[in-house]
């Protein structure tokens, strides 16, 4: 089995929660998800693409705010399982 077929996000697969606060407000962030799945009307059903990321170990994650608007993208490792 190669590396990469086991290596997993840790957000996408519920291994992991945001516990970050904003940083304009103070309120909790929420995951947003795969900014992958922005990019189209079926970008979300789409086979995932690990491709453009600065690296295969890392799924980029947007975080927002509900409460003031703020967002981020982020970088999260991937784990092996």
């Amino acid at each position: 089995m190669s590396l990469e077929s086991i290596l997993t996000c840790p957000l996408c697969n519920g291994l992991e929660q945001v516990t970050k606060k904003c940083p304009a407000c103070g309120d909790s962030l929420q995951d947003g998800g795969r900014v992958e799945n922005y990019y189209g009307p079926y970008s979300p059903y789409e086979e995932v693409n690990d491709s453009y990321a600065s690296g295969e170990n890392i799924c980029i994650h947007l975080l927002y705010c509900p409460s003031c608007g703020w967002d981020k993208r982020v970088g999260v490792s991937k784990l092996i399982i």
